[in-house]
């Protein structure tokens, strides 16, 4: 525990340093697939702060999902079209919990769909213990919601195998799934089985920073991937993607009623991103920092 503390301290004290270094440096053009505007952010910030937030970035596209999902637009009205709203089933923050077993979700995700001002469905979370089953009707719905408007699938799902998203993702093969976290928890070689075994399903390595899953980093002390995970990129360049999500903080379920200040650290989570990106080959970073968010949100 001391260890673990005394790195996150050392990643949060680098990166600020850095940021503060290349202050008067622009970013390289990058795409933030996996960020928030949520009830429980807006509180905090406006879209028109978390738009020049993101414009101080030189993020020239962003992946959002709100809850309640009408926050995704709010953000793209205050920013445009480089701003990708997804379509949430979280109606209400209550339906974090119980969006599965409501049946109004499927009617409103089909008129949101309908309306051509959402661009894909998510972050929808399949988590092992707390549903919904992946053969819950309304969960099997959007999916093939998804299917039907062409529109990328963003599945969380933190479960202890790949092999439980594995049968979703193959049984709806007419669906782009874009899995959140690199499954959170798992180690690279399972990601590898996922994309062999589900030609439709791309990666987003959002949070796996040493400040949110902590006990499961993907990079050394250097900002570096580690060997297994620099292995699997390097093998499926055109699959991976980035994303700040800027959540925090982040104890589990108890910080989804609680004020989230994520946005106050949005820079230091794509810092890190833009670290390990500069250590891959020039043609490789540049699909996961940019072309590979671009191919799947192409159009939106």
């Amino acid at each position: 525990m001391k260890n673990s503390l005394i790195s996150r301290l050392l990643f949060s004290g680098a990166l600020r340093a850095g940021l503060a270094l290349g202050a008067a440096q622009r970013p390289a053009p990058i795409a933030d697939a996996h960020i928030h505007y949520n009830w429980n952010q807006k509180e905090n910030i406006s879209a028109e702060a978390v738009v020049a937030k993101l414009r101080a970035e030189n993020v020239v596209l962003a992946v959002v999902a709100g809850t309640p999902p009408e926050l995704a637009l709010e953000l793209r009205e205050a920013g445009g079209d480089w701003i990708v709203p997804l379509y949430s089933p979280y109606l209400t923050p209550e339906h974090r919990h119980n969006w599965f077993n409501r049946p109004e979700v499927l009617e409103h995700a089909k008129e949101a769909m309908e309306s051509g001002d959402y661009h894909g469905i998510g972050e929808v979370h399949l988590v092992p213990g707390l549903g919904p089953r992946r053969d819950n009707p309304i969960f099997q719905g959007l999916i093939a919601l998804a299917a039907e408007y062409d529109a990328p699938f963003l599945i969380h799902t933190d479960a202890s195998s790949y092999k439980f998203l594995l049968p979703v993702c193959q049984q709806h093969a007419e669906t782009t799934f874009v899995w959140a976290h690199a499954g959170g928890i798992l180690p690279p070689e399972q990601i590898g089985h996922l994309l062999v075994g589900c030609p439709n399903a791309y990666v987003d390595l959002s949070a796996r920073d040493p400040l949110r899953y902590v006990n499961s980093p993907i990079t050394e002390e250097d900002g570096a991937l580690l060997p297994g995970w620099r292995e699997v990129v390097l093998a499926y360049p055109e699959r991976f993607m980035i994303g700040s999500d800027a959540v925090w903080p982040v104890t589990q379920m108890h910080s989804w009623f609680s004020d989230d200040t994520g946005w106050e650290r949005h820079a230091e989570f794509l810092n890190f991103h833009r670290k390990w990106i500069s250590t891959m080959p020039q043609e490789i970073g540049e699909q996961i920092r940019i072309g590979n968010a671009r191919k799947v949100y192409s159009g939106h």
